[in-house]
């Protein structure tokens, strides 16, 4: 039998949301208008909390919020402290997704701080997660990337490797274009 229409009783009511879910919507709002400041401030008490609550997902998320502030900020050492913090809770609760998320942040921070070894080692574990995740757009992002390293270390072979082996990707996709592009872009890396 189906509920009738419009009857408080067999609606299933949503759980309230605790101060700090609150904080933190407010918060995503305020990102969404590139409020960074007050936006920061939501953050921060929504975490503050979630400490309370003792909610590990939701400090993941709050400190994650914050972190991308500051990568927006170019404040990459914040950023890269916060990012740690949860990249340790989702670790630890098996957020494989997740985590894969906070490597490509911490690559960035990590980028901006020229922390190339650490950057290229990020690099080298998100490559190998998108191969098992068998996602070959992340894999290119992640080789762009890599090539992008190559260059500012001076390696100008394994910059041209990188784009090389994303010309491959690309060919197995049959995007003939992008594959082309790929290859110049190598031979121009090798000519410079």
């Amino acid at each position: 039998m189906q509920p009738i229409p419009n009857n408080p009783e067999a609606e299933e009511k949503e759980p309230a949301k605790t101060p700090a879910e609150l904080d933190y919507d407010e918060g995503l709002e305020l990102l969404k208008r590139g409020s960074f400041p007050q936006a920061a401030a939501a953050f921060h008490n929504a975490l503050r909390g979630f400490e309370e609550e003792k909610n590990e997902a939701g400090i993941a998320r709050a400190v994650t919020k914050l972190a991308e502030i500051c990568l927006e900020k170019e404040e990459y050492d914040k950023a890269l402290s916060l990012l740690e913090r949860a990249l340790a809770i989702c670790r630890a609760a098996q957020d494989d997704l997740s985590t894969t998320y906070l490597q490509k942040r911490l690559l960035k921070a990590r980028m901006g701080l020229r922390d190339y070894p650490a950057a290229l080692e990020l690099a080298l574990e998100l490559l190998d997660a998108y191969q098992d995740y068998n996602n070959p757009a992340g894999a290119v992002e992640i080789m762009e990337m890599m090539a992008e390293i190559y260059l500012v270390t001076g390696e100008k072979e394994k910059a041209a490797e990188s784009y090389r082996t994303i010309a491959a990707i690309h060919k197995n996709f049959k995007h003939a274009k992008a594959a082309q592009a790929m290859l110049d872009r190598a031979e121009g890396v090798l000519r410079a």
